[in-house]
């Protein structure tokens, strides 16, 4: 497949997607003669361009034609380069790849107390978001899952349009209402015909089927995984309806996510779940951000992952405004699979339940170097690889290895030993549970080499592992080590992620085509549900990362989402599509740019914008020198009230608020304030963060400060 791929690039053709810009019949959906106007003029407009009509034809494989105004189609550089130049093109980019971004979660968000469901937990109020209807573009879906059941179910909302593609046996019901597969933009860039086995709906991979289930998967008693998280498995949204767009093969293709965007809008979802992202991209060459204003502006929202690219700032995908971003972070429950040495020290680890051993029952533990096989190197050895161990050295015994993975259980397994302990070999590497052959725990490199230190120090070493799932006792949220943090890339005034919820070691369905890994699901927790956030864990301390660091905003955005605040918020900041037009005139986006976004014609204000002023739920300045002032307006969706400002200053920054009280005398009522900050002389060049809350002494709304002050050095 490499071959065909550099064989395509080397003779200078490739797959784009031709973004043609506004609708005709504006934000109404086209009619099927409309379709077979707009199909036949882009054959036209390419056909212009390559000479021949019929060429285009074959060119094109997508278009999009319901919501979305373009196609998508393999062409040559000089094509590319004739069609950019037509008045008709709001954009062409080419049709680049987004990688995946890969039970005790609902009572940890406080929907349930002890298993059970109190009757002012949010999940009652919003009946469990009964018709809701939930997209989800990723993998595909497993139809067969329980998760997926429609046992009680009522008929089919109304105003669903969509279908199910029933290739590979595929088979939808009440409860997944529709099941479709997109690979045409796949295909272009593979640069040959795919498979059949290709034509299906059907999820192998498991992300998908992972994600759809947490976002809106139905009740399933006796849910656990191998023995750990034992409990009721369900969704956010355990009675909405859901509806799977395979848009992710090898990754997951702009063509694709564009098609299933659009199909997805016409099909007449309420919600659209995305767990998937690529490098930042500039909204109008970004099928993501494209895609995503035109379901927004259709009263869709949707949630995307901030990404799992960890580690450096400066990574998090899925910038736009209208994109809800959400990090990744842990809950409180811990698969704690712990070592007790001969001399009674305990070192804790971390595994999956496969503890079958008999509790309290020393066992000789051996390195596995000491175990080697003959003619097989020490290194080999020590990573436990195939075929490294001798059977006679490891039979009955637990086993030390360097480094982790579940394929060291195997061959230790395979050797006859009993157990295992592995063990990281950089002091930063973050441990997560697996499901392994054996009895294991995974330890730190520190801990690691305090085991190993008793080893070589006591004559008849031994050791026994324990297990359980704990839960209560651990401390969370804490950002997880994959999850990407700001700041914005493309738009630094704009915070991303907007907010953190539980993204590791999530219980759900999943595929049978696979089985489970220890993966990241953060963005499907909370999908219909509105929040407000805390920035404080369950031990009443600042949200920490993996190293116990205390975060910030760019880690977590707003905060951690709290559910069951959302039934009462009492203030919101209001944004619709013209605010996001008018965020877009503000960054310079030009006439033919606005086209890509906007149905008609768009003005932008004739007082220039500032882009510091969209009505966003935080404040961002990257670059303060002297002072700014920037306006936001609240809307009371609550009972009348009078709020009073809270000002947390950033360290260097002075804040005013004007004015510090704002009275609502009714509902819907909104009113506007201002925020001046400025830099002392002593601010430091490195961004540091506040906050502001609005408070009736009942409710407390909050906005993250972030700001930098601007570098005397620079332009």
């Amino acid at each position: 497949m490499g071959s065909v791929l550099q064989l395509a690039h080397d003779k200078g053709n490739g797959s784009y997607v031709v973004y043609l810009g506004r609708n005709s019949h504006g934000s109404e959906s086209s009619s099927a003669l409309d379709i077979s106007k707009k199909t036949e003029s882009y054959h036209e407009l390419l056909g212009s361009c390559m000479k021949s009509k019929e060429k285009a034809k074959e060119a094109i494989f997508y278009s999009y034609s319901s919501y979305i105004n373009g196609f998508a189609a393999t062409l040559e550089d000089e094509e590319v380069d004739e069609i950019s130049k037509r008045p008709e093109v709001a954009s062409i980019f080419p049709n680049e790849e987004s990688e995946l971004h890969t039970t005790r979660s609902w009572e940890f968000l406080g929907l349930e107390r002890n298993g059970k469901i109190p009757p002012d937990s949010i999940w009652v109020k919003a009946r469990f978001g009964e018709d809701v209807i939930i997209g989800n573009l990723d993998t595909g879906v497993w139809p067969e899952s329980e998760s997926f059941s429609d046992e009680g179910m009522g008929p089919i909302p109304s105003k669903w349009k969509g279908y199910c593609d029933t290739n590979d046996r595929v088979k939808c019901n009440r409860k997944l209402i529709g099941a479709r597969y997109f690979n045409k933009g796949f295909q272009a860039s593979v640069g040959q015909p795919l498979d059949p086995s290709y034509n299906t709906a059907r999820d192998t991979d498991g992300h998908g089927t992972h994600t759809l289930a947490t976002a809106g998967g139905r009740f399933v008693s006796g849910a656990n995984f191998l023995g750990s998280a034992n409990g009721t498995a369900k969704g956010g949204s355990p009675n909405a309806r859901v509806a799977s767009y395979k848009v992710c093969w090898r990754g997951c293709n702009d063509a694709d996510v564009l098609a299933a965007f659009d199909a997805a809008i016409q099909d007449g979802v309420d919600i659209l779940s995305v767990s998937l992202g690529s490098r930042p991209r500039h909204y109008f060459g970004h099928g993501i951000s494209m895609g995503s204003f035109h379901a927004v502006k259709n009263g869709i929202l949707v949630a995307c992952s901030a990404g799992n690219s960890g580690g450096q700032g400066g990574r998090v995908s899925n910038v736009a405004p209208w994109i809800l971003t959400v990090a990744a972070s842990t809950i409180d429950r811990n698969f704690a699979s712990n070592v007790i040495l001969g001399n009674n020290r305990l070192f804790k680890g971390l595994s999956f339940n496969t503890n079958t051993l008999p509790a309290r029952k020393y066992y000789p533990l051996v390195y596995s170097v000491d175990a080697k096989a003959a003619n097989v190197s020490a290194l080999s050895a020590q990573s436990c690889s195939p075929e490294s161990l001798d059977p006679e050295k490891v039979k009955g015994k637990i086993v030390y290895c360097l480094h982790a993975s579940v394929e060291m259980s195997w061959v230790v397994a395979q050797a006859g030993g009993v157990g295992v302990i592995l063990a990281d070999q950089l002091p930063q590497a973050t441990i997560s549970p697996q499901a392994h052959f054996l009895p294991t725990a995974h330890v730190s490199a520190a801990d690691g080499l305090s085991i190993l230190a008793y080893i070589y120090s006591t004559r008849h070493p031994v050791a026994y592992i324990s297990g359980a799932t704990e839960v209560g006792a651990v401390a969370a949220p804490i950002m997880a080590s994959f999850s990407s943090s700001g700041p914005n890339a493309i738009n630094p005034e704009i915070l991303k992620p907007d907010i953190t919820a539980p993204g590791v070691d999530i219980l759900a369905a999943y595929t049978e085509a696979s089985g489970p890994t220890s993966q990241s699901f953060d963005k499907p927790i909370f999908h219909s549900i509105l929040y407000l956030a805390t920035t404080t864990s369950n031990v009443r301390q600042p949200i920490a990362t993996d190293f116990l660091q205390e975060s910030n905003p760019f880690d977590y955005g707003s905060g951690h989402i709290r559910p069951s605040r959302a039934m009462d918020p009492g203030l919101v900041y209001d944004l619709n599509p013209k605010d996001y037009l008018n965020f877009l005139c503000s960054i310079g986006y030009n006439a033919t740019e606005m086209s890509a976004f906007a149905d008609e014609p768009y003005n932008c204000p004739s007082k220039n914008s500032s882009l510091l002023d969209l009505n966003y739920p935080s404040i961002t300045v990257p670059n303060l020198s002297g002072k700014v002032t920037l306006t936001r307006t609240l809307k009371n969706v609550g009972t009348p009230g009078l709020y009073t400002a809270r000002i947390n200053a950033p360290e260097g920054i002075t804040v005013k608020v004007e004015p510090m009280r704002l009275k609502f005398n009714k509902t819907n009522e909104e009113k506007s304030f201002k925020v001046t900050l400025k830099a002392e002389e002593n601010a430091s060049d490195f961004y540091a963060f506040g906050g502001l809350v609005w408070s009736d002494g009942v409710h407390n709304v909050r906005s993250p400060i972030v700001v930098k002050k601007k570098d005397a050095g620079s332009a």
